[in-house]
């Protein structure tokens, strides 16, 4: 019986976060003598801060929230410091890894996703039961069908490069690739599993081209993408690397204040707040997610294809459930296609409260978080010796400033909107992990677009570039 139930929604935004707001500006009055505002308080637009700072700028960050992070949210889960939004890196994604580097920040590995000692996949017929390397074997078979073109369309997956080859795979979904596809019962259900974890949503919704993108970045390799998705996770959170780009970045910070008004001229810009505040400087890095562009307004506009993109809205949009079960199953992993609520589900740490499991789904809506009897159930039929004693889920889709989890395109995005997504707006830049070229939807992904921006914005001011 699960004993203790906890969803953190929009409303509790501030009350678990662990030091990310510690190093917040004071509460004097900031100074509105900047030379960049930044709108997004999030690793892109810390990134850039940073790096606007080494070129002799004064940087103010505007964040909604009342902390920073974005996309990241470090907080207590049954009583332990935990992350519950991006969190897994890899030493193949080569921004992020960088700044670990830099900073000398300590890593954890994810047991049950990276070395599980057993495998389970939910079909039809009932729980199937499989050696890993088993399992491994038939998903890389799998996978190379489902990406069979990634390396004709991706020689270089940090620099993809729009074609009339990737156009007309870009209105495909990532099922409509499965449907295509010979598959026994057994593999389709665990590659069904696999997939839809990746874009946490239904296949339908998601674009097969980003799912063959993925595959590129990882080198076109299966064991390499496992491990890129959830092998290793910074060993005090993510807030420990956010509090360390703050420092490096020395601006001024405005926390719990939305931007709903983005003014520019040839000249300068501003950002005008909730409560009325007015902020302006020379130029402006938007590092928010983009499905919250169209929350703001745009005076002068901006490109239709950024606003159709955000209405439409990337296909990431389902769940991350963390369950305290009771004893040491071992290092396990499960996987269900839908309809199945829990796609994926796995051993996450363990300790003397018992074991961690994950799980990922993709609908929040159609899935009560807050069903205690229903986590119970749906984690059994993936774990049936499980004992369920409490349970956490954080809804990033009610979250006003996310509205979605990590980044997915939907079929035709990317080849109809994605270069507007990342193109500079007079003297206004766009950042954030949902316009990278690499790892978009991953926390190196924001690093990359906010090195990007600050580039950019150099520009803009027109200031000199170190050779």
């Amino acid at each position: 019986m699960v004993s203790r139930r906890t969803v953190l929604t929009a409303g509790a935004l501030g009350a678990g976060a662990i030091a990310l707001s510690a190093r917040a500006a004071p509460n004097d009055a900031p100074s509105h003598e900047h030379d960049v505002i930044i709108v997004g308080g999030g690793f892109a637009g810390l990134t850039a801060a940073r790096e606007l700072k080494r070129l002799g700028q004064r940087c103010l960050i505007l964040e909604a929230r009342s902390r920073l992070g974005g996309r990241t949210f470090s907080t207590s889960v049954f009583g332990q410091p935990e992350d519950v939004g991006g969190q897994w890196i890899h030493w193949i994604q080569p921004h992020i890894w960088s700044e670990v580097t830099r900073y000398g920040i300590s890593l954890v590995e994810t047991p049950g996703a990276a070395t599980p000692e057993k495998v389970g996949v939910l079909t039809d017929r009932g729980l199937v039961t499989q050696d890993p390397a088993e399992n491994f074997t038939m998903l890389q078979r799998a996978m190379r069908d489902v990406c069979a073109e990634s390396r004709e369309l991706f020689p270089q997956p940090f620099a993809p490069k729009l074609d009339d080859r990737l156009v007309k795979l870009d209105h495909l979904s990532v099922q409509d690739r499965l449907n295509s596809l010979q598959l026994d019962p057994l593999t389709r259900a665990a590659i069904t599993a696999y997939v839809t974890t990746n874009v946490n949503a239904a296949p339908r919704d998601a674009g097969l081209l980003d799912q063959i993108h993925w595959y590129a970045r990882a080198g076109h390799d299966m064991e390499r993408l496992l491990q890129a998705c959830a092998q290793f996770k910074m060993r005090e959170g993510t807030v420990r690397l956010i509090n360390c780009l703050r420092d490096d970045a020395g601006c001024d910070v405005e926390l719990s204040c939305p931007v709903r008004r983005i003014e520019g001229s040839t000249s300068n810009v501003a950002a005008v707040c909730d409560d009325g505040r007015k902020f302006s400087a020379k130029a402006m890095v938007v590092a928010l997610p983009m499905n919250c562009w169209t929350d703001i307004e745009w005076n002068p506009g901006i490109r239709p294809e950024k606003l159709a993109a955000s209405r439409r809205r990337h296909a990431g949009s389902g769940f991350e459930l963390h369950v305290l079960v009771e004893g040491n199953p071992g290092s396990y992993m499960a996987m269900a296609p839908l309809p199945n609520p829990i796609n994926l589900l796995y051993t996450d740490k363990r300790d003397a409260r018992g074991t961690v499991m994950v799980g990922l789904g993709t609908s929040a809506v159609e899935f009560d978080l807050t069903d205690d009897e229903a986590i119970a159930r749906e984690v059994r039929r993936l774990m049936p010796s499980a004992k369920v004693k409490a349970a956490f889920a954080y809804d990033w889709n009610a979250d006003p400033y996310s509205k979605g989890t990590w980044c997915n395109y939907r079929p035709g995005m990317w080849t109809a909107d994605g270069a507007a997504m990342r193109a500079q707006e007079g003297r206004i830049v766009f950042a954030g992990s949902d316009t990278a070229d690499g790892w978009r939807g991953f926390i190196d992904g924001a690093v990359e677009t906010g090195l990007r921006a600050a580039r950019e914005t150099a520009t803009v001011l027109g200031l000199r570039l170190s050779a």
